[in-house]
This record gives structure tokens, C-alpha cells and sequence, in this order.
């Protein structure tokens, strides 16, 4: 009985392999030869294919945004041809919505502004892109020209 199980075992084994390997080949093939030529005849048959809300829906399901692309833009059953391009801009920000750099980098590449109305209100700040020198050195001392120099009061003098 022992002899006769390990046959089936080996017997099963021999045929998960060719089953694996006639996978193998057929997504070889696949790759090769039939995904070419079937992603021409796709490419020529879509040539004049217009916005449609199956185009639409299809390419937002692709992103699969999550429930605030609901929150933000609705149904896109009852969405308007004319915002067709706005739903897929707000899918495409939700995908890379995770990671405020890519966020940013996308927005820019749209030319689509971030800055709030705060912001605008605010009085502008220059932000430096690298940290000062005072940071930098960790003294506590100011750098020449401050107000300290030419003050004397804080300089510990009276007047």
C-alpha cells in the first residue's frame, strides 16, 4: 500500500508540472505573439472612439478611489459629458492623494493650483529651501548685521 501511494504522488506531481508548464507556454505565446497583434486590432478599432460614460466609468474604476470620490463628485451615473474630464482629474488626485508629494507633483503636472484662500490671505512668508546657517551651527548668537550689534541696550550697555 505504501509503494502504491508514493505512484500516486509521483503520478500527481508529473501532472501539476505539465499543467505548469502548458501554462507557461500559453502565457508566453500570449505575451509574444497573440498579445501584439490583438492590442493593434484594438488600437485600430478605438481610433475614433468619442467620450462615453462607459469610457468613463471603466477608467475610474481602474483607479479604484475610494469613498471620498463619492463624497467629492457623486454618482457618475448623473455626471454630465462636460465633467467627464473633472471626475477623472478628482480619480486620478484620490490615487495620489496618499503622499502629499504626489499630490503636488500631479497638480502641477495638470497646472492646477493647491494654495487655499488662507494662504492668499496670509502675508506671504519666503520659505528657503535649505535651513539657515544660525540653525545649522547651533550657536545661540545671532549673525552679523542683526539688531543686537547696533542696539545697545541689548548689548548690556546703557546709554
Amino acid at each position: 500500500m505504501p509503494k502504491l501511494r508514493h505512484v500516486v504522488v509521483d503520478i500527481d506531481r508529473q501532472l501539476e508540472d505539465a499543467i505548469r508548464a502548458t501554462q507557461q507556454l500559453d502565457a508566453e505565446q500570449w505575451r509574444e505573439e497573440l498579445r501584439p497583434r490583438a492590442m493593434r486590432l484594438f488600437a485600430e478599432r478605438t481610433v475614433k472612439l468619442a467620450w462615453s460614460r462607459a469610457l468613463m466609468k471603466l477608467l475610474v474604476e481602474e483607479l479604484c478611489p475610494d469613498d471620498l470620490f463619492t463624497e467629492i463628485v457623486g454618482s457618475v451615473d448623473r455626471v454630465p459629458m462636460r465633467q467627464f474630464p473633472h471626475v477623472v482629474a478628482v480619480a486620478l488626485a484620490l490615487r495620489h492623494s496618499w503622499r502629499r508629494d504626489d499630490l503636488t507633483r500631479l497638480a502641477k503636472r495638470l497646472r492646477i493650483s493647491l494654495a487655499t484662500h488662507e494662504q492668499h490671505e496670509r502675508p506671504a512668508h519666503r520659505r528657503h529651501t535649505r535651513p539657515s546657517r544660525r540653525r545649522l551651527s547651533g550657536s545661540p548668537r545671532p549673525r552679523q548685521g542683526s539688531a543686537l550689534r547696533s542696539d545697545p541696550a541689548k548689548r548690556g550697555l546703557r546709554p
